[in-house]
């Protein structure tokens, strides 16, 4: 490998300011020393940066080689320890991930505290082979298929500080050879060779199988992934614009709600990138969202599944107008429903109007038979109107919830009782709107279900001097229409 060309390619590609520092990764390996080394004479602002990671008894030992290795070279490393299996074990992550985000929140940390205009790994061409092979093992998509890009923006770490990857296009091979002409002595972690890490079964045993096979089979991988990532630029570009067009709201950190008419006119291919850009603004650090857990949420937003949970606390929630990416804790309004406040039950007095959530109220009066019989055919059928028989009326009218297991008569059912939660099925109400919905009674007897039906016992028959007049008013932005 050549200094004078490598530093002539890293210049055009990444447009380093002289002026600023740069943090580079070290673990000791050959990888980052190599990386180091091309880049010590450079004119540059470097700051290497190490984490000890405490997984093996000797690594504070090797910090400390790697201490005096870079003090030779002149150069003032910048180190940290932390415990990763102690981090693994409270966010509940494996140790390669939880190793993974302890390095690069040091490194980001480090690259904040020196200003730094990038921070760089020592990636390799062989690392991006294993990479994509490991992406396509867990199905991760085209995202995961176009590997790592030179330049990358990890937004779980930091969204203005960009990871710069000079060596991508570099084989290992290339990098030991480096090494040894210039009399560069790695300190290896020996847990690089455990083939227990699902990457190293990769690096020591499939891809040396596959090479056998088909030789060159890291190179042919990395130039399917640079090939894959510009179709994955232009899924991209569409997906922003969808993004855009059918965004309702985001709330940050807690849910993206889609407009759902909108969402369903989208190919499934773009749903499903919504749903994972949606799911990264709330949970930064989400990675591997398989197509498996994307094929599962999909085909349950189109059976109506009003939620689900996608991975690590995120949820996709779904009302009649929307679709909501959301985290744990976030409940999805059914703005276009008559949704009670809360649990309590309320008591209506009869000519007084009563407020719901969301903007809807309903409505309570006496009218007389000749004002019931002035009005027109729509008032007296519409579903938003209830004309009840108020022989039976005893004291104030009480707005609640379904109890658990209730049963009725609706109007029509004669004899016989159904369950709440059949007739809800059967008006096709979401799971999400039924623990809530308005229901009028008095002295414990279902007078109606507001919006849906009277009850039979409350109907009119026929020689009523008054009415009961029940009204559900929605809001001006109101959607249900039964």
């Amino acid at each position: 490998m050549n200094r004078q060309a490598f530093l002539d390619q890293f210049t055009r590609v990444f447009l380093p300011d002289p002026q600023l520092p740069v943090v580079i990764a070290v673990s000791g390996g050959a990888d980052s020393l190599c990386l180091l080394h091309l880049l010590i004479h450079s004119g540059f602002h470097l700051v290497p940066a190490h984490l000890d990671h405490q997984l093996r008894t000797v690594s504070g030992k090797q910090a400390s080689q790697l201490h005096n290795l870079l003090e030779g070279w002149g150069l003032d490393l910048v180190s940290e320890k932390t415990d990763v299996r102690a981090y693994a074990h409270e966010h509940k992550l494996g140790i390669e991930e939880a190793a993974r985000n302890c390095r690069y929140k040091f490194l980001f940390e480090t690259a904040e505290a020196h200003r730094a205009q990038a921070l760089l790994t020592a990636h390799h061409l062989d690392d991006q082979a294993e990479t994509v092979l490991m992406h396509f093992l867990r199905g991760s998509g085209i995202d995961g298929l176009s590997g790592m890009q030179p330049v990358e923006y990890l937004n779980q770490f930091s969204s203005s500080i960009p990871v710069w990857r000079p060596m991508l296009g570099r084989s290992k091979a290339e990098i030991q050879q480096y090494c040894q002409e210039n009399q560069i002595s790695p300190i290896e972690d020996e847990s690089n060779l455990d083939t227990g890490y699902f990457r190293n079964q990769l690096r020591h045993e499939v891809i040396p199988y596959l090479d056998n096979v088909r030789p060159g089979f890291a190179k042919t991988l990395a130039r399917n992934a640079k090939a894959i990532s510009l179709d994955r630029e232009l899924l991209n570009g569409l997906a922003e614009a969808a993004f855009a067009n059918i965004l309702t709201e985001v709330i940050t950190d807690k849910a993206v709600l889609f407009n759902r008419n909108k969402w369903q006119n989208l190919e499934r291919g773009l749903q499903s990138r919504l749903i994972i850009k949606a799911a990264r603004l709330i949970k930064p650090d989400l990675r591997d969202l398989g197509f498996d857990a994307l094929e599962r949420v999909l085909n349950g937003i189109e059976r109506d599944q009003v939620i689900q949970d996608l991975k690590a606390g995120i949820l996709v929630q779904i009302s009649e107008s929307l679709v909501a990416i959301t985290c744990q804790d976030f409940h999805l309004q059914q703005n276009e429903y008559p949704q009670l406040v809360d649990a309590q039950p309320r008591e209506m007095s009869i000519g007084k109007t009563l407020a719901l959530a969301n903007g809807w109220s309903l409505h309570s009066e006496i009218v007389d038979r000749k004002e019931f019989e002035a009005l027109d055919e729509n008032t007296k059928t519409s579903l938003m109107h209830a004309w009840l028989n108020p022989s039976d009326l005893e004291g104030a009218l009480v707005v609640r919830a379904a109890y658990k297991g209730e049963r009725w008569s609706p109007l029509g059912m004669v004899h016989k009782r159904q369950k709440m939660s059949d007739f809800f099925i059967n008006q096709k109400v979401p799971q999400a709107a039924r623990a809530a919905w308005a229901i009028v009674t008095n002295n414990g007897s279902v007078l109606w279900v507001a919006g849906l039906r009277i009850a039979q016992a409350w109907r009119l028959v026929g020689d009523e001097v008054e009415l009961l007049h029940l009204e559900l008013i929605p809001p001006e932005t109101g959607l249900f229409n039964p």
